[in-house]
């Protein structure tokens, strides 16, 4: 990957050595994978578009690890729709038709019940509990109170309460998190004291402490909470513009 630009990284949590890497924009886009901890890595054949609307060079912004099924191994690509392997990423093939959206901006699994798979694309965000046989829309636009979705993530210690990050658009005026707690069925807007600047980017919800989460604006709004985002805070510190955040255990 020298030379390269890496857009998303996943690691297999039922064996660490596995990790995926995804990489694009400006550079040539491509999917490697590592089986001892990142010492070594190599590429994985997938086809992706040399070109696409938008971005030029398409880029994977998310990748997702079955909990359930570790080969199963799901990638998004903005701006080229979604791939899937089912054999521990040896192998890949595009979901077809299903999602009409080819601008993927997250990719999730959430072990549930039921379980769920989840394609965050840049309207809208698609549901599967067959395993990507059919998908449902959250129709974003008519339950959302905006319609700009970024990114999601499940929380550790209940596989059904997922967390989306919502804007009115790229990189917008203001934005809130959604929550759901049937693994995707409903959601609800989260509130926050202090209106965001920009779209909510970022979520982190660290494993070793699942009711402590931090939400970030694309120009730099962080905001926390200490009870699972029922309640939030805006912390006094502002950057300039973020794209993920990390809770690293002392």
């Amino acid at each position: 990957m020298e030379g390269s630009v890496v857009w998303s990284i996943a690691i297999n949590r039922a064996d660490p050595r596995v990790m995926f890497a995804g990489t694009g924009t400006p550079s040539r886009p491509g999917i490697y994978r590592s089986t001892d901890g990142g010492k070594r890595w190599e590429q994985r054949p997938m086809e992706i578009a040399e070109s696409c609307p938008n971005v030029g060079i398409p880029r994977p912004t998310g990748i997702a690890v079955d909990p359930t099924d570790h080969r199963n191994v799901w990638v998004g690509l903005e701006v080229d729709g979604l791939r899937r392997s089912t054999d521990g990423g040896d192998t890949w093939t595009k979901v077809n038709g299903a999602i009409p959206n080819p601008d993927v901006h997250s990719v999730l699994v959430a072990a549930g019940p039921p379980k769920a798979v989840f394609t965050v694309v840049n309207d809208d965000v698609w549901r599967s509990i067959d395993d990507g046989k059919t998908w449902q829309a959250a129709r974003a636009r008519e339950t959302f109170p905006w319609h700009y979705p970024r990114s999601i993530a499940v929380k550790p210690d209940d596989s059904k309460t997922v967390f989306l990050t919502l804007g009115d658009s790229t990189p917008g005026r203001v934005g809130t998190v959604m929550r759901s707690r049937d693994a995707g069925a409903t959601w609800e807007s989260l509130g926050f004291p202090v209106q965001p600047n920009s779209a909510i980017w970022t979520l982190c919800i660290p494993a070793a402490e699942p009711d402590l989460m931090f939400a970030a604006s694309r120009y730099g709004y962080l905001y926390r909470s200490e009870d699972g985002g029922d309640s939030w805070q805006k912390l006094w510190r502002e950057f300039g513009e973020v794209s993920a955040v990390l809770w690293v255990a002392r």
